[in-house]
């Protein structure tokens, strides 16, 4: 996924802000976003094929691969105390730590929005065995609540115990799930429900990235019509501390049109084994690996 510079990380690095004060909504939904469908004009496009790239990925996680983990806690920021889980995903090609920051509400301070940031991480030299310390910058909002900013932060990571602390905004995060996503590629199969009846789906993740990006093909057969398929692109939002992953999913290419180009846009979450898929909004999307 192509990162992109965000105004709100440039403009908090020039005034030195962190976040701002806490939104108002009250988001209980910590870990599964609402859906979203939306209706696009892409051009037909009937030859698609897809190259995975698992085996550059796992290369890339050999760096550093004792941080690959999430990690669970809290932080504090103007909003005041707030829950954290913060997943390393590994390094790109050029050596950057690539992480995303998840943030919700703690139970000590409800209403604040659920949130989350890709990140990226710069090692600093340490004499200290076992410990590893990282510059984090963010690099681009993935769910961004209103009047909130990105905030960059220096980490310790302490891999014998399995933390991550920093003095800044009062980081105490311990090693909670994995961060390895490579577990989520398998065919899955089920359900949806449509405008009109059920459709069977044949679901299978191909390729998973360097920054939780996720590619998939999503094959569906409506009760009536012929059977279709597209490329569906998604990124992590979150990975729980028992290990549940939630994923957005959006459209991206048609490889068998329908009569109705209507891409299926959702979102929902993998079971901590990886076994199993679920969409609570609109689409009752339900899937398992068979």
């Amino acid at each position: 996924m192509i990162k992109k510079t965000v105004s709100a990380v440039i403009f908090a690095a020039a005034m030195g802000l962190a976040f701002t004060a806490a939104c108002t909504d009250n988001n209980t939904d910590d870990y599964i976003p609402f859906d979203a469908t939306t209706e696009t004009t892409t051009e037909s496009t009937t030859t698609t094929t897809t190259q995975p790239t698992t085996a550059a990925t796992t290369a890339a996680k050999k760096e550093y691969p004792e941080l690959v983990n999430t990690y669970s806690g809290t932080y504090v920021a103007n909003q005041g105390l707030t829950a954290l889980d913060l997943s390393v995903f590994g390094t790109d090609d050029d050596g950057k730590i690539q992480a995303l920051f998840s943030f919700h509400e703690d139970p000590a301070n409800p209403g604040v929005p659920t949130g989350s940031y890709l990140m990226e991480g710069t090692v600093k030299k340490s004499e200290k065995k076992d410990i590893i310390e990282v510059d984090f910058t963010g690099s681009q909002w993935e769910k961004h609540p209103d009047t909130y900013h990105i905030i960059d932060f220096t980490g310790i990571f302490d891999v014998k115990n399995g933390t991550l602390t920093s003095d800044a905004y009062e980081i105490d995060l311990k090693k909670s799930a994995g961060a390895d996503l490579d577990f989520l590629t398998n065919e899955y199969k089920g359900t949806y429900t449509p405008d009109s009846g059920d459709s069977n789906i044949s679901f299978t993740v191909e390729d998973i990235g360097t920054h939780g990006d996720i590619q998939a093909i999503f094959e569906y057969e409506p009760q009536e019509g012929k059977k279709c398929s597209f490329i569906s692109k998604g990124q992590v939002t979150n990975i729980a501390p028992d290990g549940r992953v939630t994923v957005s999913f959006k459209g991206d290419e048609w490889m068998v049109e329908p009569d109705e180009k209507k891409f299926i846009d959702f979102d929902g979450v993998f079971s901590a084994d990886g076994r199993s898929f679920s969409e609570n909004g609109g689409h009752n999307i339900e899937l398992t690996v068979k």
